[in-house]
């Protein structure tokens, strides 16, 4: 049994294994390039009476419950998964186990046990646009599309069918912003936009997260370059900023004492830190892009408790859920999107193709 909020490691013993876990990771990569807000949301279908649905739920939730548990794995930060599993667990009484992971590594580790025949996880939540990936998967047998599923919540319209991306589906938009330390920063000094860091009071004080961690860092850096050019990131590298991994350890590193700002970050990574009595803050630009968690679903015939996973899946896309699953200061969720920063950017397709271009002008 896998506990919950423990990142596992897989070890090989063999070439072959090895190999494997480099061709998972190609694949998960190249499957990556294009925008989940800008792929074609899927036509909405016409609802089904209402009665149908609730009949059908509530078979559902029968069948979940006799399974008694779900396994997934997840790219939100831990307070997220944390939040989600608790109120999931509360009102339907299933155990729900989870295993964190950057979507990098989780998309690695969901291709390696695919191709063994041995997925752990019944359900995945990605960051960043997984469409890619799952659409092949879809094809390997390994997924099943969340639209084809007969989820209550899109069979009902409940859920927004602009979020619905066919074999995935948005459930949360965090947008990028920038971690600060509240107890070095206060008024004026506090990094409000991008070129706010490049202030000589930041001068071996900026500790950024390595962008190989997740496509979503090169999202919001080729955002940046498009709106700032390649001088923003010849003075960034000037700062002389201290390097970290993936975003919950450089904002770690930050709050215990590695520097005052730390970009990017979400309101969720922040938020789990400041839970614990951290000095830590952000701010959010007015000019930004953010992080699209996306949910997958893995197919009947590979889950151990397809049930249990469908209920989740119906759970995190209903209106209830979906408040859960966002439920962090700046948190916004897909019934209602209005408070997104004043110059939200879309992510574009063609983002991925500079990442090389991106990790060499971050100074990685």
């Amino acid at each position: 049994m896998m506990q919950p909020g423990i990142t596992h490691t897989i070890s090989f013993s063999t070439p072959k294994q090895a190999a494997l876990l480099a061709a998972a990771a190609m694949v998960f990569s190249l499957s990556l390039p294009a925008s989940a807000q800008q792929a074609p949301a899927r036509p909405a279908a016409k609802a089904a009476p209402a009665a149908n649905v609730q009949a059908e739920l509530d078979a559902l939730i029968k069948a979940a419950k006799a399974e008694g548990e779900i396994v997934y794995y997840v790219a939100a930060t831990e307070n997220v998964a944390k939040r989600v599993t608790a109120a999931f667990s509360e009102k339907y009484g299933i155990k729900a186990p989870y295993v964190r992971l950057s979507s990098a590594a989780l998309g690695q580790r969901y291709a390696t046990e695919a191709e063994s025949g041995n997925i752990a996880a019944e359900l995945a939540f990605f960051a960043g646009n997984v469409a890619g990936f799952a659409n092949d998967a879809i094809k390997k047998g390994w997924v099943q599309s969340i639209s084809e599923a007969g989820i209550p919540a899109l069979k009902s319209g409940e859920f927004p069918a602009r979020f619905n991306k066919g074999p995935v589906a948005i459930v949360q938009i965090a947008p990028w912003g920038i971690g600060y330390r509240t107890d070095k920063l206060s008024g004026g000094d506090i990094p409000r936009d991008w070129p706010d860091l490049l202030h000589p009071r930041f001068k071996g004080q900026v500790v950024l997260a390595n962008p190989s961690a997740s496509d979503a860092y090169i999202d919001l850096w080729a955002t940046v370059l498009d709106r700032h050019g390649e001088a923003f990131f010849a003075k960034l590298r000037e700062q002389a900023p201290r390097q970290s991994g993936d975003g919950v350890q450089s904002l770690q590193a930050m709050a215990a004492g590695e520097g005052i700002a730390h970009p990017p970050t979400v309101p969720g990574q922040v938020q789990g830190l400041k839970d614990k009595g951290a000095p830590v803050d952000m701010t959010t630009p007015a000019y930004t892009t953010g992080v699209e968690m996306q949910v997958m679903l893995t197919a009947v015939a590979k889950s151990k408790h397809p049930n249990a996973a469908r209920l989740l899946a119906h759970y995190v896309l209903s209106r209830e859920g979906n408040k859960v699953f966002n439920d962090d200061p700046g948190g916004i969720t897909m019934y209602d999107t209005a408070g997104l920063p004043k110059e939200y950017q879309n992510t574009k397709p063609e983002n991925l193709a500079r990442k090389a271009m991106i990790i060499k002008l971050l100074g990685f």
